[in-house]
């Protein structure tokens, strides 16, 4: 009973660790989770052209492919052949359609899905 006395904050501390210890064990964990999570949902671009010219409209939809940095730029014929759903299957991220021009964002592979379309060109 003397401790209590001398040292009220002794019975605070005991409460403020029986709660914080658990909340912050649950937090890495949820933290944890949800990084395992992303990391899998993440998708690596595929390269194969073909593939690509399908989810284009095919060959004779395409007039001019140009990659910057993680987007890809690609001038069509008719911007309504276009898969989006393939598209995002193979790694694209963002679609932004403007008149012909459609620009695809590739998160940094933008050059070698540009090389691959191009090599089956």
């Amino acid at each position: 009973m003397n401790l209590l006395i001398k040292f009220p904050l002794l019975i605070d501390i005991k409460i403020v660790l029986a709660i914080v210890i658990p909340v912050a064990v649950v937090l890495v964990v949820g933290l944890v989770i949800l990084f395992v999570f992303l990391a899998k949902k993440k998708k690596n671009p595929t390269f194969k052209g073909d593939d690509w010219l399908v989810a284009l409209g095919g060959k004779e939809n395409i007039k001019e492919v140009m990659a910057v940095g993680s987007r890809l730029s690609l001038y069509l014929n008719n911007k309504d052949n276009i898969d989006r759903d393939r598209l995002k299957e193979l790694g694209v991220s963002s679609i932004l359609v403007m008149s012909n021009k459609v620009t695809l964002v590739i998160e940094g592979q933008a050059e070698r899905v540009a090389n691959s379309i191009n090599s089956v060109l």
